[in-house]
């Protein structure tokens, strides 16, 4: 009886104790300026690998923008920020059996208009010809389709490199009516080239990595940049096949360097400018800005290049001449035919 009884103490002790013990995670949240935000609600989740053993701890920032919490998980740990009037921030797969010291700068929401937003595919209708792609249309130039502003311009290249599989096993993989074309493009071997062009000097692009926040609702800042765009041309190539070289060297840089954190970034542009006398006078706004499940495979920029000819991103247009806000009303699509929802 005795014993029990000190099972029971032990055990109860465990329980009581049990708080002070585990991963320690302390948030510390700010606004833009840098200055602690007070009554943020933080939710720390020590996930299991079923989901109906996780277990949350939640508690509002002090005056110094800053909650703690302890516990076990045994998956991992989700930690959620949220405030009336500002985005959410959620950062997702911190590992377990170690402490976090954790920084999460808030946005503000502050003034969501409608935009023209957009996940386009585009394939190269020809190759080797600068072609012109309308943000507001949402397509090529004419004649390659009903555009009419060129926007940005691309130009593709690309090289067939032979087929991944031998004839014998291309011929067991061929449907009725496969032309060679066909087989080409599904099972060819490709080395490609995406240049990216600006319609003058003085549009452009410009990269958005310091101010990129993966963590936050809204991923990129308010409004696009005033000044800072390069128009200088840029060039991507890109491999659909890699050489057992190749392959072996990642591997080794891996085994010596550990697998190459992702720091994911956005980009602005500048377009349709009207200059007199070398000062703009007009211009239009672009950002592109990644999805999630771009930054969950791994992914570090908006635009995604295919060798065979293809370029794919989400881009958010202002078409009001001179408004630099790109902070998207995610229920005020301009481009109506889009029917998947768009972060802000």
């Amino acid at each position: 009886m005795k014993a029990k009884i000190n099972i029971l103490i032990v055990l109860t002790l465990m329980a009581l104790l049990n708080p002070l013990y585990g991963e320690k995670v302390q948030v510390t949240v700010l606004d833009e300026k840098g200055e602690p935000l007070k009554g943020a609600t933080v939710d720390i989740w020590h996930l299991d690998f079923r989901a109906k053993n996780d277990k949350k701890i939640t508690g509002a920032t002090d005056q110094q923008g800053q909650f703690t919490g302890r516990g076990n998980a045994q998956h991992s740990i989700s930690v959620v920020v949220t405030k009336n009037g500002w985005y959410e921030s959620e950062l997702e797969r911190l590992k377990k059996n170690q402490d976090h010291d954790l920084t999460v700068v808030m946005r503000i929401i502050e003034k969501p208009i409608p935009l023209y937003v957009r996940r386009v595919l585009l394939k190269a209708p020809v190759f080797d010809k600068w072609l012109g792609f309308d943000f507001e249309l949402g397509d090529w130039v004419a004649p390659q389709g009903k555009g009419k502003s060129r926007d940005i311009l691309f130009r593709f290249q690309r090289e067939f490199k032979g087929y991944r599989f031998s004839e014998e096993k291309l011929e067991k993989m061929k449907f009725p009516d496969t032309t060679e074309e066909d087989l080409k493009k599904f099972y060819g071997k490709w080395d490609g080239v995406l240049q990216i062009g600006f319609p003058s000097e003085l549009a452009g692009i410009i990269e958005e990595n310091q101010g990129y926040r993966r963590y936050s609702e809204m991923k990129m800042p308010h409004l696009a940049p005033d000044e800072g765009y390069q128009s200088e041309e840029i060039v991507i190539k890109k491999k659909s096949h890699r050489s057992e070289e190749e392959s072996l060297k990642e591997l080794q840089d891996y085994a010596k360097n550990g697998v190459p954190e992702s720091k994911p970034k956005g980009f602005f542009i500048r377009t349709r400018v009207v200059e007199v006398n070398g000062k703009i006078i007009k211009a239009n706004y672009v950002k592109l800005q990644m999805r999630d499940e771009d930054e969950d495979r791994g992914e570090k920029s908006p635009l995604r290049v295919g060798a065979s000819g293809t370029v794919s991103f989400t881009y958010y247009f202002n078409s009001t001449a001179n408004d630099r806000n790109l902070e998207f009303n995610s229920k005020a699509n301009l481009a109506t035919e889009q029917t998947r929802f768009y972060a802000p």
